[in-house]
């Protein structure tokens, strides 16, 4: 019993390779967990687009107004999942941090640093957003709900103009937009501004920066060929090597620890 209070009182060992190995396996549960809720929302988002669109066109009687309520439902969504994806990055960045910061040190033979443990024991103590609402909308609409709600907004201006039978002015579009006492330059005004506002958030995508997270598109210099990778096999179905050994890139500022 002395012995055991004598140790308790004394420096804490650290973490074990065991409780750190459980650790991980834990965070990529999460992180995969989160990441199947994150699919379901768009999923949803898909289905819907799919049925509006498939009912507004199957007759020329149908009302146009069912895609506009299926492009702010999507919206719905779309807002849903952002928020999903600003906790969806918690797990996922603890996860690259256990990556970057001890497996591959580790697998180049290199000391772990006290940055790791630093790091963790901040992560755990007290996690907190680090994406911005805006940011993690504009992720999510560049990524997925942009070509979906770029469709339902096109799509209300097709069933316009050919339903019931093709429109010959400019007058007789923005008179087949009304529903019930609202006038339809009140509706093409508000598609107006919904396309703008959808621009917009496009335009931000491209300004906002690749959350850490995320796998950024490898840079090639030129085209390769479609036999390239057919030349490295060869008789027998064996796997030519090259004679030289791949270049190592060297790890980027924010793939290292802060």
């Amino acid at each position: 019993m002395a012995e055991r209070l004598g140790r308790s009182q004394g420096k804490s060992p650290g973490i074990s390779e065991v409780t750190l190995a459980h650790i991980y396996r834990a965070e990529v549960q999460r992180s995969t967990n989160w990441r199947t809720r994150l699919d379901t929302t768009t999923n949803w988002a898909i289905t819907t687009t799919a049925a509006v669109v498939s009912f507004t066109f199957s007759s020329a009687t149908s009302p146009h107004p069912t895609l506009l309520a299926g492009a702010m439902l999507v919206f719905t969504f779309l807002v849903v999942e952002a928020r999903r994806y600003r906790y969806y990055d918690i797990w996922a960045r603890r996860v690259r941090l256990m990556e970057s910061g001890y497996l591959v040190p580790l697998m180049r033979r290199e000391p772990i640093t006290v940055d790791f443990y630093s790091a963790m024991a901040s992560e755990f103590t007290r996690p907190r957003l680090r994406i911005s609402a805006l940011d993690s909308l504009v992720f999510r609409m560049r990524r997925t709900y942009a070509p979906i709600l770029a469709l339902l907004l096109a799509s209300w201006v097709v069933k316009i103009d050919i339903h019931p039978v093709p429109a010959t002015s400019w007058g007789e579009l923005i008179a087949r937009a009304k529903i019930g006492p609202m006038p339809g330059v009140v509706l093409w005004a508000g598609w107006v501004v919904s396309v703008g506002v959808f621009f917009w958030l496009l335009w931000l995508g491209t300004r906002a920066p690749l959350p850490a997270t995320e796998l950024r598109p490898p840079s090639r210099r030129g085209m390769v060929s479609l036999s390239e990778p057919f030349r490295r096999v060869g008789p027998a179905g064996q796997v030519q090597l090259r004679s030289q050994p791949p270049r190592i890139r060297p790890a980027r500022n924010e793939d290292r620890l802060a």
